[in-house]
């Protein structure tokens, strides 16, 4: 008797029968999709690219060439006219972005800038490469250099020669970042007299002035690759140390409240869309939209499509073959073990299991580790004081003795009748006159040292305790003898004896 096919094999075949039906449609539908893509003229210029112009500082100049290559759909047109020029260009609508590298005035706020942050930069303190001073300068020593009060590198453990101080613009944003720190704040902040005045705000302009005795200053990403340039360490440490004291925020400008498109997608920002304006083709590539059913293509000779007539038949038969019975095999019962009560125990602490170490028999050793504490100090500002003087005002009461003169007139009558002979006295008319004075008080102020106040630190030494857990590793033996026993450890010295 001929064996009869399996359901699996119906089913295998029903499935074949259904693809073979309905494949002339399948390849219609394909030879539409070649016709729809032959329409598109290959090598077509993307009509979606749009362009944003941007303007500022150059310190933006490596954050600019980072977006730009970042957003491939889109035209970058970059200039450096400088933070002042570029606002204005953006808030007049000639310009769609401001690199700039300080905060928005509260002016430039009321015209509708927004500013998009990106990140502070470190500033760097640079020499040519021809430079001899190879030591470290502290904050206080590149301020006075600024402000021309060490004039010698001599006076910073250098060789001795005249420093020459190379100094950006008034409006450089870079130049305005060092203002902000107090360092600079404790003097007026005005460059040496004998400093060297760029009249362009680029790094390049900076190394090209350099030379073997000048010093500057740059955002540190934009000299890491420049020639004939090299970054001074400060408190012996660098632009990429995160404790590097000297930084310049950067940012991103635009006429809000909200940035169109363009500059939105330019600087990853989601743009709400608006009702009048279609929403702008994204510069990355959509992802693919899911499948959706379509209906079957009638035929184009407008026949009927008489394979419809076999789908009921055909899943009649597909249901029969699945819902016929089966012999179904027997399941041997498995014997379940009793249940038996344990008592309960102390928790476990679960142990990770270590893999046994294998000895090399030439040179059996093992090493055991152990952690301990490496104590350090780093120095950090905690505070600071600040010493005002201040005039105050008293009145004060001096007495001051004073003499004056006052004429006296007496009147006395001679004891003795001395006579005169005629014509030995003359006697005659006049006026005599008697000068008297008197003294007025003169007061004047004069300034004196009162007090002299000597400020200086001290240093309070004590002990900080701080507490860590450390791990070791310690040797376990497990002595596993043979059959006779023969086999011993002496613990102390790890030996075996046998």
């Amino acid at each position: 008797m001929k064996k009869l096919q399996s359901p699996e094999t119906l089913i295998t075949s029903f499935a074949l029968l259904l693809t073979f039906v309905t494949a002339p449609e399948t390849f219609a539908a394909s030879f539409k999709l070649d016709s729809v893509l032959a329409q598109s003229a290959p090598g077509a210029p993307a009509s979606n690219k749009e362009t944003v112009k941007i303007d500022g500082s150059s310190s933006m100049k490596v954050t600019n060439e980072i977006r730009q290559q970042q957003s491939p759909n889109t035209d970058v047109r970059t200039s450096y006219n400088g933070t002042n020029a570029a606002l204005q260009s953006v808030a007049k609508g000639e310009t769609d972005l401001a690199a700039i590298g300080r905060p928005l005035t509260a002016e430039e706020k009321a015209q509708g800038l927004v500013v998009a942050p990106q990140k502070r930069h470190k500033i760097a303190i640079v020499v040519g490469a021809d430079n001899p001073f190879n030591g470290d300068l502290t904050f206080a020593q590149f301020a006075q250099i600024f402000r021309g009060e060490i004039t010698d590198w001599s006076e910073v453990g250098g060789a001795p020669g005249a420093i020459q101080l190379i100094d950006r613009p008034e409006t450089s944003d870079t130049r305005q970042a060092l203002q902000s720190y107090d360092i600079f704040k404790q003097a007026p902040f005005v460059a040496a007299a004998n400093a060297t005045k760029l009249s362009e705000d680029s790094t390049e302009a900076v190394a090209q002035n350099l030379g073997a005795r000048g010093i500057s200053y740059a955002i540190a990403d934009q000299v890491e690759n420049v020639p004939g340039v090299r970054v001074i360490p400060m408190h012996k440490t660098l632009p990429s140390d995160p404790r590097y004291p000297y930084s310049q925020p950067l940012a991103y400008a635009y006429k809000g409240p909200t940035p169109n498109p363009a500059v939105a997608a330019f600087l990853g920002i989601a743009a709400p869309p608006t009702a009048s304006a279609e929403v702008p083709a994204s510069p990355q590539i959509a992802p693919a939209s899911p499948p959706v059913a379509q209906a079957p293509a009638q035929v184009e000779d407008g026949g009927f499509p008489w394979w419809l007539l076999l789908i009921p038949a055909l899943g009649g038969l597909a249901w029969w073959l699945l819902t016929r019975s089966r012999p179904t095999p027997a399941i041997a019962p498995v014997a379940v073990p009793p249940v038996v009560a344990v008592p309960p125990t102390a928790p476990v602490t679960p142990v990770t299991p270590v893999a046994p170490v294998v000895l090399d028999e030439q040179e059996p050793s093992i090493k055991l580790y152990e952690e301990r504490l490496v104590a350090d100090k780093t120095r950090q500002k905690v505070g600071d004081v600040a010493f005002d003087k201040r005039v105050e005002t008293d009145q004060v009461q001096v007495s001051v003795p004073i003499e004056t003169e006052r004429v006296v007139i007496e009147r006395s009558t001679p004891t003795g009748s001395e006579t005169f002979a005629p014509g030995n006295i003359a006697f005659g008319e006049g006026e005599t006159r008697i000068e008297t004075y008197a003294e007025t008080p003169d007061i004047h102020k004069e300034t004196f040292v009162r007090e002299e106040v000597s400020i200086r630190k001290e240093l309070d030494h004590e002990t900080a305790s701080v507490e860590e857990t450390l791990r070791r590793e310690e040797l376990d033996i497990d002595m596993q003898s043979g059959t006779d026993g023969s086999l011993d450890v002496d613990r102390n010295n790890g030996h075996v004896k046998k």
